[in-house]
């Protein structure tokens, strides 16, 4: 292995350059806005923000297949995904009563899956690399503490998003079967504990997203002046923008609302 701070290697801007970066990153807190304040945008953008994801995971499928992925490279694409959970707050994790929402649940789930392969078996077989592979803060590699942990979560992840499909499946067949769903008008509802934890997987997705750029000193991800880079950027941009303006010139921020703290109302 060369010398951490003498090794440089080539980046994947395919995958992860500056503008699916901040593309990503712009729909990840466009998501939580609009689970938050502007809720009729709600639909619209989960299924933009499933759609990059998707694209971006089929890329990953592929190119393991290939052969032509770094272990590394891969860490770099969970840190990504990982602010697609900002949805966490306002309705739920998903809408089962739409298409987009079990679609999003068969998407964790496939990442899960994929996560789980990858910890207990892909990372072996994946190409090597002259230089030690950075993860984590801290020069974390993929040995260690890091590979058990990963473990633990793809583990844990594929058994909530199994569980969910479950209760998913279940609930459309009562529904078939004449029982429907209560659908009771109420303020919207916030729970300060999943708002919180929202904020921390998008600041966790974008600094670890960009340390492990730095720290392996990767090459070639950060021109914006690309046609693939630009209009990733701009979907996200406008994206964000397009629910920026009616929360800031309609007064959404002041609507009433019910706050919760670990389910309980404070309001």
């Amino acid at each position: 292995m060369q010398s951490f701070d003498n090794c440089e290697m080539d980046g994947d801007a395919d995958f992860y350059g500056i503008g699916i970066r901040l593309g990503l990153y712009a729909q990840s807190l466009t998501t939580l806005l609009v689970t938050l304040f502007v809720h009729e945008e709600e639909a619209v953008n989960r299924i933009l923000n499933l759609l990059l994801q998707l694209a971006i995971f089929a890329g990953t499928l592929l190119s393991t297949n290939a052969g032509t992925i770094r272990a590394f490279e891969v860490i770099i694409v969970f840190w990504m995904l990982v602010g697609a959970l900002s949805s966490l707050t306002g309705s739920g994790v998903t809408d089962i009563d739409s298409f987009s929402g079990i679609c999003r649940l068969l998407f964790y789930a496939a990442l899960s899956a994929y996560g789980c392969w990858f910890f207990f078996v892909g990372q072996d077989t994946m190409q090597d690399t002259p230089c030690t592979q950075i993860v984590f803060f801290g020069g974390s590699s993929l040995n260690g503490w890091f590979r058990t942990f990963g473990k633990a979560i793809s583990i844990i992840s594929i058994s909530i998003t199994v569980g969910l499909l479950a209760w998913a499946g279940t609930t459309y067949i009562k529904q078939g079967n004449g029982e429907k769903l209560q659908h009771i008008s109420y303020r919207p509802q916030t729970d300060i504990t999943l708002m919180l934890l929202s904020i921390a997987m998008i600041v966790l997705s974008i600094t670890s997203t960009e340390y492990v750029i730095r720290a392996n000193h990767l090459s070639g991800v950060d021109d914006i002046f690309d046609v693939g880079q630009v209009l990733a950027f701009l979907v996200g941009l406008f994206q964000l923008l397009n629910v920026l303006v009616p929360i800031l010139f309609q007064r959404r921020l002041l609507a009433p609302r019910c706050w919760l703290l670990f389910g309980r109302h404070l309001t």
